[in-house]
């Protein structure tokens, strides 16, 4: 008997494929939910009047995207059986294969694919009792400009013989294989359509209210599934609104932990500058204080502690010139005086003003403005003694 196999693909179940491929960041897997039916077709023709052939479809409904790669399998193929058992506990009966999708790669399977498919086909024997667990490979890419994205997609299988083979794969509305005669695809008897019936009693020869009856049991399982539906989205709000809140909570414990670091980190910048000034302030304290007293500016010379009102007269003079500092005012109240008798006594010298007064060897005294407009002072060298004062 000959046989064939092929798998059919609705255009809804396809795009959904794509969507759930490119929506990922790099690689995606997941599992093909459909049914998986059989039937034998007799050919007759002229040379031969029995040509009996069987034909298995394997119809692919939807798709049961995975949150992460690697999960139901270790590194090395083998199977977790384990976990596959949890994830997959209510709808272990619909599972008809399994997908992979890589980024920019070949579609041709590795290695470990074939391992993978190997053992999720003996996993999902007991459920089927068929080895007809198909693998589907998925790739695609895009155009250097990413106007035009080109997908690239593959059906296989594990054979008897332990050896990976590549299934035919007919989508609707894409281009059929063949032309001619089409017949409608025979359903599953583990259909909704067919458990509706089964469970309206249905009666073969009562013909009369057999719609009817299908009918008010349509009815009745679609009110059921629609309970159950808005039941379902309720829950899918509520675990929304938890995600929400636990995102809010999340970021703001996350604030708070960046401002008690920001917060920690300004108070050890703080006490390190406190510990450094702090240092710095010992080891000024510590270090003696060295001065070079000949390279230090307007310090004041005093040579062999002369008393003569020249000396201190050049001295002021030389300070004046070298700094750029104020002149210093004297403390004392009274006004600079003029010693007469000691321009009698040097004849050459010219008369300056003194801050200390000496009034032992005053003669004549004469209060010197320091706002006073300088004048000549001539002193006259006839000098009588009859005359009370000299001559000016």
């Amino acid at each position: 008997m000959a046989y064939t196999e092929k798998v059919l693909l609705s255009g809804t179940a396809l795009s959904f494929l794509f969507y759930e491929c490119v929506n990922s960041s790099n690689s995606q897997e997941g599992f093909l939910i459909g049914d998986v039916t059989s039937e034998i077709t007799n050919h007759i023709s002229d040379s031969q009047s029995d040509n009996a052939r069987l034909d298995t479809q394997i119809e692919i409904r939807t798709v049961l995207p995975l949150p992460a790669v690697s999960l139901f399998y270790f590194p090395t193929g083998r199977i977790k059986e384990d976990v596959l058992s949890d994830m997959l506990s209510s709808t272990a009966n619909e599972i008809v294969g399994w997908y992979k999708y890589r980024k920019n790669t070949n579609i041709k399977p590795t290695f470990r694919d074939k391992l993978i498919s190997k053992g999720l086909q003996k996993y999902f024997e007991k459920y089927h009792g068929k080895k007809n667990f198909v693998t589907c490979n998925l790739s695609n890419k895009s155009s250097s400009a990413g106007s035009t994205h080109t997908f690239m997609y593959r059906f296989g299988k594990i054979n008897c013989f332990d050896m990976y083979e590549y299934v035919e794969d007919i989508t609707a509305n894409l281009g059929e294989k063949y032309t001619g005669y089409k017949k409608s695809h025979r359903l599953s008897p583990h259909s909704i359509f067919n458990k509706i019936v089964r469970e309206s009693n249905v009666q073969s020869n009562d013909t009369s209210n057999a719609i009817l009856r299908i009918q008010e049991a349509v009815d009745v399982r679609l009110v059921k599934e629609a309970k159950a539906a808005a039941k379902n989205e309720c829950t899918i709000r509520e675990l929304e609104a938890e995600i929400k809140q636990m995102a809010t909570i999340l970021s703001d414990k996350h604030s708070f932990e960046l401002q008690s670091a920001y917060n920690k980190y300004v108070e050890e910048k703080i006490m390190n500058r406190e510990t450094e000034m702090a240092r710095a302030c010992l080891e000024a304290l510590t270090t003696p204080l060295k001065v070079e007293i000949l390279n230090v500016k307007n310090a004041p010379v005093n040579s062999n502690h002369t008393d003569s009102e020249d000396s201190v007269q050049l001295i002021e003079n030389d300070v004046k010139e070298t700094s750029p500092s104020p002149p210093l005012i004297s403390s004392s109240s009274s006004k600079p005086v003029l010693n007469y008798a000691a321009a009698l006594k040097t004849k050459n010298e010219v008369a300056t003003t003194s801050k200390a007064n000496h009034h032992s060897d005053d003669l004549i005294t004469f209060d010197v403005d320091d706002n006073h407009m300088k004048k000549t002072l001539i002193i006259s060298e006839d000098v009588k003694c009859g005359d009370s004062s000299p001559e000016y």
